[in-house]
């Protein structure tokens, strides 16, 4: 796949065992000429920044984490400027290593490293993540034990680096930018696709284990709100009057002592889809205490989000030893004679035992668990026992299809991502020569991606719907998406953005609130058969049609290039409730009239906005919260600026 790109003309020893050759004009640099250390601190007011492996350095979620003594401690914190690096110490050779986005304040286990003049520290940062060059952090790092190692910045200076001329390190880094882009939007469609399959086969299994085979079945009120009607000759039972809840481990007691090795599932080795990997074993002895136990048979369910939500879990029918344990985010159900293993499994994949599951758990924010008493008394359909054997064996033909297009898409995913590794290494360490690159269309095609099509005219109701239809096919199987929710997301998707859908937002009630572009929405979202706006005893819920999905192309073609920032407020914004919402887009809306006015914006005259310009329903909001709301807006990077293209907010006429 990078057979496209060809070597340089001339090459020299870079004296580097990790990096032997490089280009002829390229220098090996130790980066104390490259970096200097800045170590200041007494910068409060600034954001707190953290550095992620998979992204780099980023503005810390304040209001999911509880961060009460690095609010106490802001002071002792280091300052980071924009464009400067920043690494964590204990986790530098795994490479967690970034650019600051922005000024900010890291922990003091971090090293902020000042780029010189005539150094791009994007390149940089795309080398210090390579392999070969965390194999060499590891081995200048220093501690204990090689888990504690630490790379500190005298070690870190006398460390060598390949350092092509400022003009290439610049062009090299804005290669790998676009073509990270380009990645994200493949990987991002092949998830849109594998979400669709995911989708197509839930409905076939809901239908199946609440309506059985039989079309012309005569029917009878379940009296339960998400069953509807069932066949008469069905069954309601309790699942635990259906099923063994963890059951006891006394009738392998006199095994406790064992040597003898069982099968050992952590979560990772039990898949969304049902599957098992039982390679890893450990002595029975080994296990007795602390692990969960189950037998041939059973059924597992994961109870910790978001593997509950995912539907993680398995039937263990084929299970290669009897008895086994596993990971304690497992509840265990041993199906009495009432139902089969495999018709039970099918159960615990009902999506509204997802969504309901969801709705009750409880736990700090990240570690909420679903609790055995909800699963226990989750009310099921349950057939006869033939009729249970004929829907579990349709449920296998009818979505072996789809199980087989969602590897081959996951297997796309896991190619293009080693493309991607493959491709930095080779360009940053002189291997191909990008400097004349001016797209990576031809390498993507070559993978499987359609090329970007250029942007085209379209009816402005048309792109509101696309944008709109964005958001929905994100988060329409979250619990916490609504209409109210819906609309306070598109107001800042679009202001976020700089997208312009021709919406007139409104001091409503739960405001900023356009009311006839939501009608519009939906009846768009309708007409295209992507989504359909559902009633229900608890709000609107927004409902897969026949072309779900449909939209991809045209937001590809018509937002590509804000793509990433939607991505990023998609994820702030995933799990959170209404209200929470609601406070965040009043705030923003508040802030940018201010704004407009040339006014320089305090804490003060927002909260004296929201509390006593808008609506009078905003009063019943503790002040308190909006302050608090001020903070994490600061620390997500939510504040707006002066120019944002956005539509216009209006004073709403009573």
């Amino acid at each position: 796949m990078t057979a496209a790109y060809e070597a340089y003309p001339r090459y020299k020893d870079s004296g580097l065992p990790w990096l032997a050759e490089i280009p002829s004009h390229w220098e090996v640099s130790r980066n104390g000429r490259l970096f200097a250390e800045r170590n200041e601190t007494g910068f409060a007011e600034l954001p707190i920044l953290e550095v992620s492996l998979k992204t780099g350095v980023r503005v810390r979620d304040m209001e999911n984490l509880k961060r009460k003594q690095v609010m106490s401690d802001r002071e002792k914190y280091k300052r980071a400027v924009k464009n400067d690096i920043a690494y964590n110490m204990m986790r530098m050779w795994q490479g967690a290593v970034g650019v600051a986005p922005e000024d900010g304040l890291v922990s003091p286990a971090y090293v902020v490293a000042r780029p010189y003049p005539d150094v791009e520290p994007r390149y940089f940062t795309y080398l210090f993540r390579t392999d070969a060059y965390k194999n060499e952090v590891d081995g200048y790092s220093r501690g204990i034990v090689k888990d504690r190692n630490r790379l500190y910045w005298e070690d870190f200076k006398r460390m060598p680096s390949c350092t092509p001329p400022r003009e290439e390190q610049k062009a090299i880094a804005d290669y790998l930018d676009a073509n990270a882009v380009k990645v994200r939007r493949f990987i991002r469609n092949r998830r849109r696709l594998i979400e669709v399959l995911d989708e197509e086969k839930q409905a076939i299994i809901n239908r199946a284990v609440t309506r059985g085979l039989d079309p012309n079945a005569t029917l009878k009120p379940s009296g339960i709100d998400w069953l509807g009607d069932i066949p008469r000759h069905w069954r309601l039972f309790k699942i635990k009057r259906i099923a063994w809840l963890n059951p006891s481990r006394a009738d392998s007691f006199h095994l406790r002592k064992s040597d003898k090795p069982v099968v050992f599932l952590p979560m990772e080795r039990v898949s969304t889809a049902g599957e098992v990997d039982a390679a890893e074993r450990r002595p029975i002895h080994e296990v007795w205490q602390g692990f969960t136990y189950f037998r041939r048979g059973d059924v597992v369910v994961a109870k910790i989000t978001p593997c509950f939500e995912n539907g993680k879990g398995a039937c263990l029918s084929e299970l290669d030893t009897e008895i086994g344990f596993g990971t304690t985010e497992f509840i265990v159900l041993r199906p009495s004679p009432r139902v089969s293993a495999e018709f039970l499994y099918q159960l615990t994949q009902l999506a509204q035992f997802r969504l309901l599951g969801v709705e009750s758990m409880t736990g700090a924010a990240g570690q909420q668990r679903v609790s055995p008493d909800f699963v226990a008394n989750f009310v099921v359909p349950v057939p006869p026992a033939d009729v249970q054997e004929e829907i579990v064996a349709f449920i296998r033909s009818e979505t072996v299809k789809f199980c087989a297009v969602i590897d081959r898409a996951q297997r796309e995913i896991d190619l293009i991502r080693e493309y991607g590794t493959r491709l930095i290494a080779d360009v940053v360490t002189g291997k191909l020569d990008v400097r004349q690159a001016a797209t990576v269309e031809a390498t993507l095609t070559a993978a499987g991606a359609k090329p970007v099509q250029p942007k085209r005219t379209a009816n402005i109701h048309f792109r509101r719907s696309v944008f709109a239809a964005e958001i929905v096919q994100r988060l329409h199987q979250e619990p916490t998406f609504g209409h109210v929710k819906f609309e306070k997301l598109i107001f800042l998707c679009e202001k976020r953005c700089g997208v312009d859908t021709g919406s007139t937002y409104r001091r409503k009630a739960a405001g900023p609130y356009d009311n006839r572009a939501l009608r519009s929405i939906d009846s768009q979202l309708k007409k295209q058969q992507w989504y359909e706006a559902r009633k229900g005893d608890k709000g609107y819920r927004y409902v897969p049609s026949g072309k779900a999905g449909g939209h991809s192309e045209y937001f590809d073609r018509y937002f590509g290039d804000v793509a990433s920032r939607f991505d990023e407020i998609i994820d702030i914004f995933r799990t959170a409730k209404t209200d929470q919402c609601e406070i965040v887009a009043t705030l923003y809306a508040a802030w940018e009239d201010l704004l407009a006015k040339g006014d320089h914006v305090t804490d003060d005259q927002l909260v004296e906005q929201v509390l006593h310009h808008w609506h009078p329903s905003k009063q019943k909001i503790a002040e308190s919260r909006w302050r608090r709301a001020l903070v994490w807006i600061r620390a997500k990077g939510l504040t707006p600026q002066i120019g944002d293209d956005a539509p216009e907010l209006v004073e709403e006429v009573e």
